[in-house]
């Protein structure tokens, strides 16, 4: 008599601290995870300078051999933030960026954040001409590039271009391999300046700190709106800060001296702000890589032992397929965090039983977001691990389902569009006040929604659900392709009439973009003009992009109403992979 279980306490407790909330009903699988959080009021340079302080030995980044602590890496910081302050970089002033994944593009995001300008990062796989209006859009003068990139933008009329080769933070070893290998990407021009004489121009102790409200911008990557078009999201740095908080109170392996797999590139949302902020902001070292090589992975895997591994679904696939590496080889690997595509439920019980005989313990824990919410709004937990759902709304995040024709709340299980209310909301889309009316709207609730153009759906337990994309978006090895930009470029080949681009399945990166193309009248289908126009592809779209079968047709099928019949193109593409 007199004795309660000791798992009806625990639940009696967590239902107390966590009460049903009709509006809310994910509240309840909170367990000890806290509604709301107190963010960092500063910049995104202030909340790592202080996690510096309090871990100066940990190491902030593993780059091959090398390691630097966090008291050294924000000693480099300071040395770029001087370096660009005498470059005349002034505050809100936009720094592109278009570097892979190595320690000097991580230190340029802080430093240029630091004096208070605004970091405009760009894929180092896009066109020169594409890069040249992503800088023109900003008012961007200022280009940061590696070598690999460098023979693409060597043309381009900037004012100030520093490169820096990719192996200029690694050992003395690697670093002399890499440039006898890769000496064609050493020929620069009068144009540009070189790293090191960027950091000792003019080198002086001078004060580069700007004090940043936490609602000013930090940084613009690139993303698609409701249309296809590629634009600029400007994020706060509110938005990277919340994020690193709400990640420690998501994922229990987010913690001070772990360690994460930084693979997935700063260009991309994922990358930069879960991959590199989130660690940097609370202690834990970034494995940096600076290019993936698929074949390598789980080798990569299990020589540099990372506690978290962010992936997106591609890579997932591509570790069950490849040979194993032996029963202790991911053994280090505490958890697996998923997103930027949709993980199936087949797949997900191959990667668990493969990192099992691998001896890891590792559970998924799937991730959803996009890049107009820095990335990541809502996960799975221990208590949410159901197949086929995204999880649960991130503290202080709200989302809900509307009717995609309006503003009226779906039914739970009724499907409509996903749309978030939080912290992490950007800021807007730069200088394109159309789509910020189209994604940022104001409800009659009071709110501020972002409508992300998925399409999904809430359970009644407040568990989220993911049923298709609203957007006509290809999405392939984790990047967004958006086929209006690919049609628009493909039809100025000179020997196009018109095209319309479709996703079809890929065995490895799930989708790859297919062009179905109407040649112009007089223009006879030949392998040669198929050649020329597959050459075309190459120079103008970033090889991501570039389509992978092409298909060619007298004419588009048409609805009723005379629309391009994008739908009959997608079914009749859905029954081929390659």
């Amino acid at each position: 008599m007199g004795i309660v279980n000791d798992y009806i306490t625990k639940v009696v407790t967590r239902l107390n601290e966590h009460k049903y909330n009709a509006s809310k009903p994910w509240l309840q699988y909170y367990d000890r995870m806290p509604e709301h959080l107190e963010y960092y009021n500063g910049s995104v340079y202030d909340m790592v300078y202080d996690t510096s302080l309090k871990y100066p030995n940990n190491t902030a980044l593993e780059y091959f051999n090398s390691k630097i602590s966090y008291r050294d890496f924000m000693l480099h910081v300071d040395a770029v933030a001087v370096a660009l302050k005498k470059m005349d970089i002034v505050e809100n002033e936009c720094v592109t960026i278009c570097m892979p994944n190595m320690p000097e593009a991580i230190y340029l995001i802080y430093a240029v954040n630091k004096i208070g300008a605004i970091c405009n990062i760009v894929h180092p796989m896009l066109s020169a001409g594409e890069i040249e209006k992503a800088m023109a859009a900003t008012n961007s003068t200022s280009l940061f590039v590696s070598d690999v990139s460098y023979q693409t933008v060597k043309d381009l009329p900037v004012e100030n271009m520093v490169v820096c080769d990719v192996a200029h933070s690694m050992n003395v070893f690697l670093r002399t391999a890499y440039r006898a290998k890769n000496k064609k990407n050493f020929n620069f021009r009068d144009n540009c300046v070189q790293w090191d004489a960027f950091l000792k121009k003019d080198n002086c102790i001078m004060d580069t700190h700007a004090s940043r409200s936490k609602n000013s911008p930090a940084v613009i990557i690139y993303s698609g709106g409701t249309t296809g078009k590629s634009k600029g999201i400007i994020l706060s740095n509110l938005n990277f800060n919340c994020l690193a908080s709400q990640c420690e109170a998501v994922c229990k392996e987010a913690r001070a001296g772990n360690s994460i797999l930084s693979a997935l590139p700063i260009f991309h949302g994922f990358g930069l702000c879960v991959c590199i902020h989130v660690p940097l902001a609370l202690g834990l070292k970034c494995i940096l890589i600076p290019k993936i090589d698929t074949k390598k992975l789980p080798q990569t895997i299990k020589e540099k032992k990372p506690n978290l591994l962010p992936v997106i679904p591609s890579m997932l696939n591509i570790i069950v397929n490849s040979k194993e590496l032996g029963p202790n080889a991911f053994q280090s690997v505490k958890v697996i965090l998923s997103g930027g595509d949709y993980l199936s439920d087949k797949l997900s019980r191959e990667v668990i039983a493969y990192f099992r005989r691998c001896g890891s313990t590792a559970n998924i824990q799937i991730g959803y977001g996009l890049s107009e919410a820095t990335a990541f709004v809502a996960a799975t937990n221990e208590s949410v691990r159901s197949i086929d759902n995204l999880g649960i709304p991130n503290p202080d995040t709200d989302i809900r389902v509307f009717d995609p024709a309006g503003e009226n709340e779906c039914e739970y299980g009724t499907v409509g569009e996903i749309c978030v209310n939080g912290p992490s909301v950007m800021l807007g889309y730069i200088d394109n006040e159309e789509e910020n009316a189209i994604a940022l709207r104001s409800h009659r609730d009071g709110k501020v929604w972002l409508h992300t153009g998925d399409l999904g759906y809430m359970d009644a337990n407040g568990v989220l659900h993911y049923s298709s994309r609203l957007k006509r978006m290809i999405i392939s090895n984790g990047y967004n392709i958006y086929p209006v930009e690919l049609e628009e470029v493909i039809n100025e080949c000179k020997y196009v009439a018109s095209s319309v681009v479709v996703g079809i399945r890929h065995k490895i990166k799930q989708e790859v973009p297919k062009a179905v193309i109407v040649l112009k009248k007089g223009v006879e289908q030949t392998a040669e003009i198929e050649r020329e126009i597959r050459e075309y592809c190459k120079k103008n779209l970033a090889r991501n992009a570039v389509p992978q079968e092409i298909e060619f047709r007298t004419a588009l099928p048409v609805t009723k109403i005379g629309k391009i019949n994008y739908r009959k193109l997608q079914e009749d593409s859905e029954q081929k992979e390659v």
